[in-house]
């Protein structure tokens, strides 16, 4: 073991359910992780958290490193959820906010007053016109919250990605500033020009001296307070997950199951205008110049998020302990149809609330968990047959990807081969990578063990049930 902490790498992950602290050693060996939940407030369409809550989370991480870890540190990266945005006041550094969850719709009525040109959105920021995306929350804020209005007025407003606000909070230099991949989904950000558009912060009535500063994704950000560690990459959690494997062929595609369910590829969406979003993967400066790396990706906004949803009305203990079986033994789940947190893509709509459509005149909790795990697998394999090229290979992590009935059921319907692997927390893996990028090429780090292959059984009720499903989301 001596022999793996030379050069480690922290990574600071901080996703919708937690905030996580992982160490890896120069191979690429997961050393030690630690996890803190972080509580969500949900009332309609409102989704937020605690900006001291997640900030307090990582002192308290800190100090769950091992001692013999840390003077063996030589560089951190951040990685975050992604779309959620909160405002503070430039001097004292207080939140102003709550951080607004990119699950969070309040912006949804705005949105839809715009009139603006959704294929000029599109091709700027990469992104269709939604309120999952910062640009509304950051309307609302400036319009709703006196707080805000007023720092606006006194100049001390900072209004910014959750990234930004970590980084702000947790480094020494206390910079304003936000990588490229978190400044897209704000969808106020040129992805072409790599710059704030002028044309979208008039759109969404955002100033644009309220906003951060622009890196690229690899740079050094500054030093860790806690442990003067240098910050080398700061990034969205779904494109960090992508470094965590072996780079993707034009037919394969990673798929990141969490709260959400992301959807990514080298490949080219089929649909024009665009369906799926083109995102950046990752930038980093090289010789004086801006390198940027591109990927097409596909949103599922209700997969754990699905499952929390029907916890609600009915919680059940130990439920990831019993998903297995069900899963195994239940033939003939009803439907549900998962417009939890409403549709992304490739329809980018509300479509109604959840709802069960039953076969019979009742169901069982049992038939019903099973009918929203069906539902993330045909809303994963709905994106998937957006790609020009076929997908016959899908890498697939997260934590639902744990459930052999789920991968199973995907392996049925795509005809393609799914690979887990070993290891399955892609987002602090991946942001580990790209933290060591601009240190060295990474030669030393180690592919990962593939856990389980599955691959297609003839399934025919399976396909009827996913035939009626998609029916029933093109209903008027």
């Amino acid at each position: 073991m001596k022999h793996k902490i030379k050069s480690l790498t922290l990574v600071l992950d901080q996703g919708s359910h937690a905030s996580r602290i992982a160490i890896f050693s120069a191979d690429g060996s997961l050393l030690q992780i630690a996890v803190q939940n972080i509580a969500t407030q949900h009332s309609g369409i409102h989704y937020e958290q605690d900006a001291t809550e997640i900030l307090d989370s990582f002192h308290h991480l800190f100090q769950q490193i091992k001692p013999e870890y840390i003077p063996y540190i030589h560089n951190a990266g951040l990685c975050t959820q992604r779309s959620s945005v909160i405002a503070w006041h430039k001097t004292s550094g207080k939140a102003l906010s709550p951080v607004i969850s990119w699950r969070d719709l309040r912006s949804q009525g705005f949105i839809e007053s715009l009139d603006c040109d959704d294929d000029f959105i599109r091709a700027t920021t990469g992104l269709p016109l939604s309120a999952h995306y910062s640009a509304g929350k950051m309307n609302w804020l400036l319009s709703h919250n006196n707080s805000v209005i007023q720092a606006l007025q006194d100049e001390q407003l900072c209004i910014a990605p959750l990234a930004s606000y970590l980084i702000f909070h947790l480094l020494k230099e206390q910079p304003y500033v936000i990588d490229h991949s978190n400044a897209q989904r704000t969808q106020l950000f040129d992805i072409e020009k790599l710059e704030w558009s002028e044309e979208l912060l008039k759109v969404f009535e955002v100033p644009l001296y309220c906003l951060p500063q622009l890196n690229t994704v690899i740079n050094h950000y500054g030093h860790l307070k806690a442990l003067n560690i240098p910050l080398t990459c700061v990034c969205g959690d779904q494109n960090a997950a992508l470094y965590a494997y072996p780079a993707l062929t034009e037919n394969t595609a990673l798929v990141n199951i969490g709260t959400g369910a992301f959807i990514l590829s080298t490949s080219e969406d089929m649909n024009s205008p665009r369906k799926l979003l083109r995102s950046i993967a990752h930038s980093q400066q090289i010789k004086h110049q801006k390198v940027t790396n591109y990927i097409t990706e596909g949103t599922v906004n209700g997969a754990g998020a699905a499952l929390s949803w029907k916890q609600q009305t009915q919680t059940i203990d130990d439920l990831f302990a019993l998903l297995p079986e069900w899963l195994n033994n239940v033939e003939s789940p009803p439907l549900f149809i998962n417009t939890v947190a409403g549709l992304g893509s490739p329809w980018w709509n509300k479509a109604g609330e959840p709802r069960f459509i039953a076969h019979t005149s009742s169901h069982t909790s049992a038939e019903e968990y099973v009918a929203i795990i069906e539902s993330i697998v045909f809303l994963i394999f709905y994106n998937l047959q957006q790609f020009i090229q076929p997908i016959n290979t899908v890498l697939l992590s997260g934590g639902l990807s744990k459930l052999d009935g789920l991968c199973q059921k995907l392996a049925d319907l795509s005809n393609a081969k799914i690979l887990r692997y070993s290891e399955c927390e892609s987002s602090a893996r991946g942001c580990a990578w790209l933290s060591k990028l601009s240190l060295d090429n990474n030669q030393n780090w180690l592919p990962l063990a593939i856990e389980k292959t599955f691959t297609s059984i003839k399934n025919d009720s399976l396909l009827t049930r996913y035939q009626q499903f998609v029916g029933e989301l093109k209903k008027p």
